[in-house]
């Protein structure tokens, strides 16, 4: 039998796939030749997918992402967008498809050749993001959302009708610093550039004592336009020093208030404790009574003979040694002074202007009394202070404790005691003439101590019913500054 030299079509198959099979595998070796001038399949540069892509590409894909898409800022339902160029954000491209060229040169060609073959990439490492920004530019950019968006806090108000004070009302205002980094984390993201400003409350600041001047002032201003008078007011707060002064420096007839610096000099004259007759003398002094005979024996007990007018110039003098300029007595209660003894002249009476008619004989200002009030409180604290300074040796601070227990009690139920709660101390002196009413007292509040000396002048006459509603009316405001959170609502008086 003869044997065929014809190749069978089985050789024809076979040879058929072979050829087919290296022309695809030449194709294959050119298409895949032809990606390796591309950045290399699955690469990532910041996030974003860049395989496959040229470098022009991916830049243009980055610069979309990071540079032209703004970051979203949420304040509450309110939202801003926001460049990132107003935050000087950039990115180092060079550097990044830098790294990513080096990625494509040292892959190696036969095994990304299979990779690409089998549709499986070689592994590739991912490039980070390279980008700055400016801190202080998003700060910027925060302080002019601020504007737009912060809500100041409204400031505490005083309620002439009920002479309080209601609270302030609370704001908000962007917390910078705590939200730098949600904004920041949304800034080097390539989706999802969104942050939310962190808002915190500002409470209102608690109100400053000028409130309780201005509430006061525009209390006063109907008695003073309707009688010609003046108020004569000062406040001192015990704790910090804070001061409200309204007329404080006007003169003023001195009246039984002049009795408290007349028991302090007898105390700094006193070189042992009290007879008890001197004790009754301070307590008639110091507490309401009928007369003046008690004030003029302690004269006589500060002069250390039957002379009070001795005992005036005694107690001048030490007010003057305090630095009490505006403060005298020249002579003793319900004289008619005394002769070639003519008034003192001190700052507060030779100011042009005077609005006041006070008594020759004996004057002070309500900034006066008000200082010498808090010097006895501070020598009485332990604190020192000027009194203790001043008299050293002569005075001791169980001393000036005893003042202010005395003045404790004197009762009247009116003046500066109405204006402030039944079981709050306050150690007081008052007193009035045909057209000055006064009192100056500490109070010893839950919220603070205080001294508060208030006067009501009138030309001619002043009538009580006008002048004890209105000191009462100003010792209220002031506890309920002093006592904001729980104040004292006389409700009976009020009404």
């Amino acid at each position: 039998m003869r044997r065929s030299n014809t190749p069978g079509l089985g050789q024809w198959l076979t040879v058929s796939i072979m050829v087919a099979g290296a022309i695809f595998l030449v194709y294959k070796i050119y298409q895949y030749a032809g990606s390796r001038t591309y950045l290399p399949t699955g690469l990532t540069i910041a996030a974003v997918d860049v395989g496959g892509m040229t470098p022009e590409e991916a830049s243009d894909i980055l610069t979309n992402r990071y540079i032209e898409a703004p970051i979203v800022l949420y304040h509450g339902e309110d939202s801003f967008d926001v460049s990132p160029t107003e935050v000087e954000f950039t990115l180092d491209l060079e550097t990044m498809l830098s790294e990513a060229d080096f990625q494509r040169t040292q892959q190696d060609f036969w095994a990304g050749f299979w990779g690409f073959l089998w549709g499986r990439p070689v592994e590739v490492q991912p490039i980070e993001l390279r980008a700055t920004h400016k801190r202080e530019a998003l700060r910027d950019v925060l302080d002019r959302i601020s504007v737009i968006v912060d809500l100041p806090p409204q400031p505490p108000q005083p309620v002439p009708a009920t002479l309080t004070f209601q609270y302030g009302v609370a704001g908000t205002t962007i917390d910078k610093e705590a939200s730098f980094a949600d904004i920041e984390a949304a800034l080097y993201r390539p989706s999802n550039r969104e942050a939310r400003l962190i808002v915190e409350p500002v409470n209102p600041e608690r109100p400053s004592i000028n409130l309780l001047a201005r509430l006061l002032t525009n209390h006063l201003q109907n008695f003073e336009q309707t009688t010609g008078g003046i108020a004569s007011i000062f406040i001192m707060d015990l704790a910090t020093g804070e001061e409200v002064s309204i007329n404080a420096n006007v003169p003023l007839s001195g009246m039984d208030m002049l009795k408290v610096p007349i028991v302090l000099e007898t105390y700094n004259v006193l070189d042992r404790n009290p007879t008890l007759r001197q004790r009754e003398l301070i307590s008639d002094t110091l507490v309401l009574r009928p007369d003046n005979l008690s004030a003029n024996e302690l004269l006589n007990v500060i002069a250390g003979e039957e002379n009070p007018s001795l005992g005036t110039n005694l107690v001048t003098a030490a007010l003057q040694r305090i630095g009490l300029q505006n403060t005298f007595i020249i002579a003793p209660y319900d004289s008619q002074g005394r002769p070639g003894v003519n008034t003192p002249q001190t700052p507060a009476n030779t100011a042009e202007g005077i609005p006041t008619d006070p008594d020759p004989l004996m004057q002070t200002t309500a900034e006066d009394m008000g200082v010498l009030l808090s010097m006895i409180y501070y020598c009485a604290d332990g604190q020192g202070g000027t009194l203790l300074a001043a008299f050293p040796d002569t005075l001791t601070q169980g001393e000036c404790q005893a003042i202010l227990d005395e003045m404790t009690l004197n009762k009247t139920g009116s003046l500066l005691e109405e204006g402030v709660p039944e079981d709050v101390p306050i150690a007081h002196r008052h007193g009035w003439v045909r057209d000055t009413h006064g009192d100056a007292g500490i109070v010893f509040s839950p919220a603070g101590d205080y001294v508060v000396v208030a006067f009501l002048y009138q030309p001619e006459w002043l009538e009580w019913v006008t002048s004890s509603p209105l000191l009462a009316d100003i010792s209220l405001a002031t506890y309920n500054f002093f006592n904001f959170d729980d104040p004292y609502l006389d409700s009976n008086r009020l009404n």
